[in-house]
């Protein structure tokens, strides 16, 4: 018939959604800001293993011939973690179809980013703070890392950042840098700071001193202990009582890493009257730590 309008999603329609999906804006991807990422285990692996070191220096002095060497698999614990599939997809009713055509436009790409994002949001999630549900641990909730309180410094006691002068703020921050950084082997290593928004916020608004009008996370940065300073929302309420905490990473895979075996990829899309479906997959185990000691949790910020 002369002017029919066809209702099946075509290849332009999926390249509209493609180029939302694939081109996520970097504050969404907060986990990949933070640890390295390994994207060469299979996508069929069902599992992930690894080794977490328990301390280090382990080295020692050897007499000529002797054959006591140390070996540092004592030093080592043999891990094994699930790989799961984040799944979401989005769906095209026949009707939003014809309208897209006799507009000659593709499909409304809205849903696309709204996909995107939750990809993204599930990812970040089970990368900080794992999956109990399915027996993921997150990075900053690891078997191993230290854990400190936020010294109770402030104002009227309080341990809260927003009852503290700049100075005791970069202090306590100093000291979990120090933490790291007296490891063996670890005293130029490279850190990253890991802040939730409102305290990210307050030291990028609080002036160091009448004196000097740099601002606290100025400072910081002046100060170059840091590699990069990250704005981590699943860091709120993460600490001990629900918490805010910040966290100081080593910022190298020998530390920690996320395991992605297969990144975001659509699948052929699928019909069944009166919608058209289309599916998208990762597959993660979040983020192994193998080197627990190297991450500094302090809560109560």
């Amino acid at each position: 018939m002369t002017g029919q309008i066809t209702a099946t999603i075509e290849a332009r329609d999926l390249e509209a959604i493609d180029n939302i999906i694939y081109e996520p804006k970097t504050e969404e991807l907060t986990a990949r800001s933070v640890f390295p990422q390994k994207y060469d285990v299979n996508e069929g692996a069902e599992s992930y293993s690894y080794d977490v070191m328990t301390r280090s220096g382990a080295a020692k002095v050897i007499a000529n011939g002797a054959d006591d060497l140390p070996l540092v698999d004592v030093d080592m614990v043999r891990k094994s973690v699930p790989i799961y599939s984040i799944g979401v997809g989005l769906s095209y009713t026949v009707q939003d179809l014809r309208a897209a055509r006799m507009q000659g436009t593709t499909v409304d790409t809205a849903k696309a980013a709204t996909v995107r994002r939750a990809i993204a949001e599930k990812e970040n999630s089970i990368a900080f703070r794992g999956e109990k549900k399915h027996a993921i641990k997150g990075a900053f909730e690891a078997t191993g890392i230290q854990v400190d309180t936020s010294p109770t410094t402030g104002e009227g006691g309080a341990s809260s950042w927003a009852k503290k002068t700049a100075e005791q703020i970069i202090d306590e921050i100093g000291e979990a840098h120090t933490k790291i950084t007296v490891l063996p082997g670890y005293g130029t290593a490279s850190l990253k700071l890991c802040l939730p928004p409102k305290q990210y916020e307050l030291i990028n608004k609080k002036r160091y001193s009448n004196e000097d009008s740099r601002s606290v996370l100025k400072v910081l940065q002046d100060n170059a202990w840091f590699s990069a300073i990250v704005r981590v929302p699943d860091l709120v309420g993460i600490g001990t009582a629900d918490s805010d905490s910040f966290v100081v990473i080593h910022d190298s895979n020998e530390t920690a890493e996320l395991i992605i075996p297969l990144d975001i990829t659509r699948h052929p899309e699928e019909y069944a009257f009166p919608r058209t479906k289309v599916p998208f997959e990762e597959r993660t185990a979040g983020v192994v730590v193998r080197f627990p000691a190297a991450i500094v949790r302090v809560d109560g910020i």
